[in-house]
């Protein structure tokens, strides 16, 4: 006989993505400063591939296309629990279903008692064959990426006729989730843009009856990696990468101060949008995370933060939304600009 979750841990669902939120986005004024805390969450970008091509999205641009290290991305999973960490995402620039070794990033860091370990995907992929093995390792959440709400629209935005496949995986992890009493979050966000109409009872119908919390997120310039959207897209200065509603934007950036993200090339990195390697801070190879973290680059990085003084730094153009010259952080620190 099958088992059904209660109607109410769909809202205890919703609940937990609103703390995490939180945590992230309201932490204490305490952590800005130089040498803040080691953070709560570590991201490591597996894989920087992906099968979509969003029209919004700075992934095709990117020019070196790699994967972590498994033995590394241990090594550093284990670093950063023994220092505090309790979060661990495993994707920024890439979708992680396109890694068939996802269940091992997973069952690893379950073993080392991570806290809460998720991801996000576009979906496509995340069929039974591929989910459930993901799913059963102790995934805490899956967020659906789906940018339009019907198949036409989907195909226009995402690039691929993927809709059907899409809301036909969405729909069998709820129903697995639900099935077996599993203590996971389902969660979908769309990013509003100006190729989509949004019709309520579509989204009633299709999305929020399988999962447990629905949102838009706004629309944003990639962390200043896709420019060229001022010219059709309305995107609001401060709205970390599109994550924020209106009344919590708050016109500076959180990620070097509370976060830990790794590429797929073993560098940590100042943001989960660097998808042209121009925020590179240390190599994990050579370097423990606590050296990189507390280290003179990262501090350099974070007094550019704290004094508003971005010029010649990528983050000017994804914080005010700003055409502007810019260098490597590489050379910025080299040269003290």
């Amino acid at each position: 006989m099958k088992k059904f979750y209660p109607p109410y841990l769909k809202d205890e669902f919703a609940k937990s993505l609103n703390l995490r939120k939180k945590l992230t986005f309201k932490a204490s004024e305490d952590i800005y400063s130089l040498t803040p805390p080691f953070p709560r969450e570590i991201t490591l970008d597996i894989n920087n591939r992906c099968n979509h091509k969003c029209y919004f999205c700075a992934n095709p641009k990117i020019r070196e296309y790699d994967s972590l290290d498994l033995k590394l991305a241990f090594k550093l999973m284990q670093e950063a629990k023994e220092n505090g960490s309790t979060d661990l995402a495993l994707q920024a620039t890439g979708e992680p279903f396109m890694d068939k070794r996802l269940p091992e990033f997973i069952k690893e860091g379950k073993r080392l008692e991570f806290d809460y370990i998720y991801i996000n995907t576009n979906g496509a992929l995340a069929n039974s064959k591929r989910a459930k093995p993901v799913i059963d390792a102790g995934c805490d959440s899956i967020k659906f990426s789906i940018n339009a709400h019907n198949r036409e629209d989907f195909k226009r935005v995402h690039g691929y006729d993927d809709f059907d496949k899409v809301i036909e995986n969405l729909k069998w992890i709820f129903n697995y989730r639900n099935e077996n009493n599993i203590k996971m979050g389902i969660y979908v966000s769309t990013v509003k843009n100006s190729k989509t109409d949004f019709v309520a009872e579509d989204i009633e119908k299709v999305i929020n009856a399988n999962c447990d919390k629905f949102e838009f997120r706004e629309i944003s310039n990639q962390g200043g990696g896709m420019m060229e959207l001022k010219d059709t897209e309305d995107i609001k200065e401060g709205n970390v990468l599109g994550s924020l509603r209106d009344d919590d934007v708050m016109s500076r950036c959180v990620y070097p101060f509370n976060r830990l993200v790794v590429n797929p090339h073993g560098f940590v990195v100042a943001c989960t949008a660097d998808f042209h390697k121009k925020l590179e801070i240390g190599d994990t190879t050579k370097n423990t995370l606590t050296e990189i973290w507390n280290g003179k680059k990262f501090q350099y990085l974070r007094k550019k933060h704290l004094d508003k003084k971005l010029d010649n730094l990528f983050c000017n153009k994804c914080i005010n939304n700003i055409e502007c010259k810019t260098t490597n952080l590489n050379e910025a620190f080299e040269k003290n600009l």
